[in-house]
């Protein structure tokens, strides 16, 4: 099969999926066609299951459902074997544990062992960016590694986090372009396996599939973007030049090039390096994790988590130590980081040191490109800073408006509420660069203080909740856009520089 024919499916998700895939790719040839008006439950359900078929460009390798008038969902599990084969592995068809349809694949391997699907149908990746496969694990796992296989080369993955329940496996497949040999038109197997398996694993595959997940992630502010393109982010953002990639590194962890901040750590009486990036404390063993966590006409917000397991394989939890970093990008320019350190339960870290490509706005401290924290004790660190690419006077009062918010003098708002990540509780909210207030009834009224200087696009969140639109007001003028997030707070921003105190006023239905 070749990705032409694959474009044909963006309008036709919702009649046909994987079934209707299978017949047009000659899997259960012979067979009645396919009633194109025919609603496929299984279909709308596989697209509901996996987000990223969301562009409708994708091919179905193995689902173990039965095709009309052609082949048998269970004889899918004959394109699988285990090697080595020993007598304790077992591979079957399973109608119990399924992640969409009727049918699914159970396996137990041994420690050592690989389950290897033999690939009959689509051996030609080209075009595609993403292997994906339903997982169902008993257990979280931090060892699952899959490898693509061709006649000439091989190529293995990173170690990918397994919770207990589902998992959707995403594999990045457009790094194998640069494989030495390796023919991406001709896929013969893939391999899955458990590199620290210490005993038996027993797990179910369902939907393997190849992707071409490229889009537009929408709506974001005017004069920003963001593009997904396998497991990596790509943003256009003001003040920039060029687009920034958050992209998976060799380890296995995503950074931020060009703007993200580097990170040294040292032991106790230890120095830290003077250059680059040092984790060497956290070991060796990393997973990473990327999250959207927000994006609306106003501003996007992307979590990135790395995660560094202190053993092999099978983890005892969640609270494995960490360092997540949550960015906050403004329609301005203006970029809130939150660095958080959890260190808890491993060596002993003694100084902290995080380095930014140029200078930043500290919580709590001064501007410049760095922050050296020395006695680091408790093993747990969190630190928020802001950038901006603007020079000049602009550039200059959003960092000094970072550290001096000015004041919010309440007259209608609920008394003693704060955000989490307001660590003054004077109002703002260091995490993520905006003042914080909570609705009353629906309503709220307030008048900013700017700082000496005034304040230069003052970002607002307000918690409500409410459930319909909520109206800004300040000074008699319309503010706009009001963005409603998900969890009914509303977002907004002051236009311009207010340079005296300014009354606002919010109103809405509260839910």
């Amino acid at each position: 099969m070749r990705r032409g024919w694959t474009v044909i499916l963006a309008g036709c998700l919702l009649v046909g999926g994987c079934s209707w895939l299978r017949s047009l790719t000659g899997r259960g040839s012979g067979g009645a066609e396919p009633d194109p008006l025919r609603v496929d439950p299984v279909s709308v359900q596989q697209v509901a299951r996996y987000p990223e078929t969301v562009t409708g460009r994708f091919a179905s390798l193995a689902d173990f459902e039965d095709t009309p008038g052609g082949e048998r969902g269970h004889a899918q599990v004959g394109q699988f074997s285990v090697d080595p084969d020993r007598p304790d592995a077992r591979v079957r068809f399973v109608v119990n544990v399924t992640r969409t349809g009727a049918g699914a694949l159970e396996a137990t391997l041994p420690p050592g062992a690989q389950l290897v699907f033999h690939n009959p149908m689509v051996r030609d990746f080209t075009g595609y960016r993403l292997l994906s496969m339903a997982l169902y694990s008993r257990a979280l796992r931090d060892d699952l590694q899959v490898t693509i296989v061709t006649d000439g080369a091989s190529w293995t993955s990173h170690r990918t986090l397994i919770r207990p329940g589902w998992n959707n496996v995403l594999i990045d497949i457009r790094r194998l372009v640069d494989v030495p040999r390796f023919d991406i038109r001709e896929v013969r197997a893939v391999r899955i396996a458990f590199a620290d398996a210490a005993g038996p694993v027993w797990f179910n595959v369902d939907d393997i599939m190849v992707i071409d997940n490229a889009r537009a992630i929408k709506p974001t502010p005017p004069g920003m973007s963001l593009r997904k393109d396998g497991l990596n982010y790509r943003l256009t953002l003001p003040g920039r030049s060029a687009p920034v990639e958050l992209s998976q590194s060799d380890d296995g962890l995503w950074r931020l090039e060009g703007l993200g901040a580097a990170v040294r750590l040292a032991g106790p009486g230890g120095q830290l390096a003077a250059s680059g990036e040092d984790l060497s404390l956290m070991g060796g063993r990393r997973v990473g994790q990327v999250e959207v966590l927000e994006h609306n006409a106003l501003r996007i917000r992307l979590a990135n988590t790395w995660y560094f397991p202190t053993r092999a394989g099978e983890w005892a939890s969640l609270a494995v130590r960490r360092l997540r970093w949550e960015h906050t990008l403004w329609a301005d320019g203006r970029h809130v980081t939150q660095v958080m350190l959890n260190n808890a339960g491993g060596t002993p870290i003694g100084s902290v040191g995080i380095i930014t490509p140029a200078p930043a706005a500290w919580s709590g401290g001064s501007i410049g490109n760095r922050m050296i924290q020395r006695d680091f004790r408790d093993g747990v660190g969190r630190w928020q800073f802001l950038s901006s690419p603007r020079d000049g006077t602009d550039g200059k009062l959003f960092l000094d408006n970072y550290l001096r918010p000015g004041k919010v003098e309440a007259a209608i708002a609920v008394a003693g509420s704060w955000a989490a990540g307001d660590a003054g509780r004077d109002g703002f909210d260091e995490t993520q660069g905006c003042c914080f207030l909570a609705a009353r009834a629906g309503q709220c009224r307030f008048t900013v203080h700017p700082p000496p200087g005034g304040l230069l696009r003052p970002a607002f969140l307000i918690a409500g909740p409410w459930s319909g639109p909520v109206h800004v007001n300040s000074e008699g003028m319309t503010i706009g856009p009001v963005v409603r997030l998900a969890d009914g707070s509303a977002l907004f921003v002051l236009p311009g520089r207010v340079d005296r105190p300014t009354a606002v006023e919010v109103t809405g239905t509260r839910s």
